[in-house]
């Protein structure tokens, strides 16, 4: 299961979106928690749109470093909680929280949803 959720961001730093895609169920979210003055905001991202923006990305420029995971296993259900700190090549751009829900599919695991928080402030070590 922690093998499906890194090859995620393996196949963003190679910006190869077929490798994005053989770890996402064909219905997978994205969903971004964005809060301000205390309000938080759900946004939504298009699952293909995100693709198509990793695809165009110069190899090696989205690094998505994962401090921390958590992973939680019920039958063919699973969550992960990872810490992350993101940078585009070399500049920290961002930090927060990546959770992400898989489900085992033919025996392989599915990333169907996945949601962050962003933040550039209150950051682990950037």
């Amino acid at each position: 299961m922690r093998e499906t959720v890194m090859t995620l961001f393996d196949g963003m730093e190679k910006s190869d979106g077929d490798v994005l895609r053989s770890v996402l169920d064909g219905n997978a979210t994205l969903h971004t928690v964005r809060t301000a003055d205390e309000a938080a905001e759900l946004v939504e991202t298009d699952m293909n749109e995100f693709i198509e923006s990793v695809e165009e990305a110069e190899p090696g420029s989205l690094i998505e470093e994962i401090l921390y995971i958590s992973v939680n296993v019920d039958g063919a259900l699973a969550t992960a909680w990872m810490d992350y700190h993101f940078y585009r090549g070399v500049e920290f751009s961002h930090c927060g929280v990546n959770t992400m829900n898989l489900i085992k599919k033919g025996g392989d695991w599915k990333i169907f949803s996945i949601v962050d928080t962003r933040r550039t402030e209150d950051c682990l070590d950037e």
